[in-house]
């Protein structure tokens, strides 16, 4: 009987080249901010794309921080 092999390591979901953590959060807050206006501006479809990029960068974040504090 053969011993068997040990699996590869599943892909990074963030990508092949993620930003640093402190760089997404970064991002993150250029984002808030710039929804903050987009509020003032009253302008609902700058909004809703906006929202979809603070979700986007709020999923890129949590993985972020899984891959550095799970490896750790």
């Amino acid at each position: 009987m053969s011993a068997a092999l040990p699996s590869p390591p599943a892909p990074s979901p963030r990508g092949r080249n993620p930003l640093p953590v402190e760089a997404l959060q970064k991002h993150l807050g250029g984002l808030l901010r710039e929804r903050e206006e987009l509020r003032a501006a009253g302008s609902p479809l700058a909004l809703e794309r906006n929202r979809r990029e603070i979700v986007r960068m709020q999923w890129k974040l949590t993985y972020a921080l899984i891959e550095r504090y799970a490896s750790g």
